[in-house]
């Protein structure tokens, strides 16, 4: 019987610290994935991303990259309006 609970108790703790697992994954994602590098490494991120964009070359990210971009200062509203993204 006790050998049965511990074994209860482990699987409980092991899906636990999965669980941690799993939500702190997600956070990440959701906070930094689509943040570009820091700096000259996400000036030239964000300008090939604009280059793709240009070319049709489309994302599913590329809005909240852009805009990550664009609240960085590494590309100008100018830059979106020659790429004909500003609304």
């Amino acid at each position: 019987m006790i050998s049965g609970f511990r074994k209860l108790i482990v699987l409980a703790c092991l899906l636990v610290i999965a669980g941690g697992g799993y939500l702190a994954w997600e956070h990440y994602q959701r906070v930094y994935a689509n943040a570009p590098p820091k700096g000259i490494v996400g000036q030239v991120a964000c300008q090939l991303r604009l280059r793709d964009v240009k070319t049709s070359n489309l994302k599913p990210d590329d809005q909240p990259f852009l805009t990550n971009c664009l609240m960085g200062g590494y590309i100008t509203k100018s830059d979106l309006d020659d790429a004909g993204l500003s609304p």
